[in-house]
């Protein structure tokens, strides 16, 4: 199970080539793809904010082929967990990532990623990065 960060879901949709191929690939190799909710968020918020429809649209249409994750009571506790651990090891992330992170962890998945070194600190993430 492959979950996408929103950098990668950025790269698709503004059709770099490398990444485009992967998820195609992805697809077509019949993998489970999915996001988070958070993720969903954070691409709908900047297509609303450009006004570009038609990526919006595009959007909607690749996220009926996957399976979209939402935050529920473990992965709020996994979170909770994640936020704690990097404070006490003088490290920050923003909430929104961590709760992505926790997302991707309570469901074993691997967290497909641009910012590698960003998530790097966050025990049990597994990551990849196809940029």
């Amino acid at each position: 199970m492959i979950f996408f960060d929103t950098n990668i879901l950025s790269y698709y949709f503004n059709g770099n080539i490398k990444v485009k191929e992967k998820i195609v690939e992805s697809l077509s190799n019949k993998e489970i793809i999915c996001l988070t909710a958070i993720n969903v968020y954070e691409i709908l918020k900047g297509f609303r904010w450009r006004e570009n429809k038609r990526k919006e649209e595009l959007f909607k249409d690749f996220i009926k082929k996957v399976t979209v994750y939402t935050v529920d009571d473990e992965v709020v506790n996994i979170a909770s967990d994640i936020y704690a651990d990097l404070r006490k090891n003088g490290k920050t992330v923003g909430d929104a990532d961590i709760l992505i992170a926790a997302i991707v962890i309570s469901n074993n998945g691997a967290l497909i990623t641009n910012n590698v070194k960003h998530y790097a600190d966050i025990k049990q993430l597994e990551l990849n990065n196809w940029a």
